[in-house]
């Protein structure tokens, strides 16, 4: 197999990988936030409140950085982890207890894996999804589902951001925004 045939199949896997990825780690395919295939798989036996002054450790505590919204009024934060290392942050509203399973929440999901970056920008310039770059971030959401939002950036090759809102297009706002940060 020559040079070039060998970079085509290791693309290709790429691609293939991403994608996987991407089925994988999205919160919410079905284009309704409220159904039960569209509730989110979390680790719920970790759920819990975290306050502002704790989001400076949640890096040091699951071996990578994470990312989040900045503060949002009349929420608060909850923080989930899984044995892959997938982080969540969702605002919480009114009476919504730790754990709970419904995904009408705003939600920032940290996904570490090996060129998250790459593959992102990759399946963000392939077919069927709207390409997002915003601030130096690459990304893509499916537009006939628009409550979710991909994202990466080359500072962070390992890592792939998720954007979720139940409300129709807010991901993307909040994308655009500029919200979306390392917590610090």
């Amino acid at each position: 197999m020559s040079a070039g045939q060998r970079a085509t199949v290791l693309a290709f896997a790429t691609i293939l990988v991403g994608v996987a990825v991407w089925g994988l780690t999205a919160c919410n395919r079905d284009g309704d936030p409220n159904t039960a295939s569209g509730e989110m798989a979390m680790a719920t036996g970790d759920a819990r409140i975290v306050g502002e002054s704790d989001l400076p450790g949640l890096p040091s505590e699951v071996g990578h950085q994470v990312f989040w919204a900045g503060p949002r009024s009349d929420t608060k934060l909850e923080f989930s982890s899984d044995e892959a290392g997938n982080v969540h942050l969702r605002y919480l509203t009114e009476d919504a207890e730790a754990g709970d399973a419904k995904q009408s929440y705003l939600n920032i999901g940290s996904y570490p894996f090996a060129g998250a970056y790459q593959a992102t920008r990759k399946l963000a310039n392939g077919p069927n999804v709207v390409k997002v770059t915003e601030h130096g971030g690459i990304g893509f959401y499916d537009p006939s589902n628009p409550y979710s939002v991909i994202i990466a950036w080359p500072n962070q090759p390992d890592l792939q951001v998720e954007v979720y809102d139940p409300e129709k297009n807010r991901a993307l706002d909040v994308v655009r925004s500029g919200d979306i940060v390392p917590v610090s």
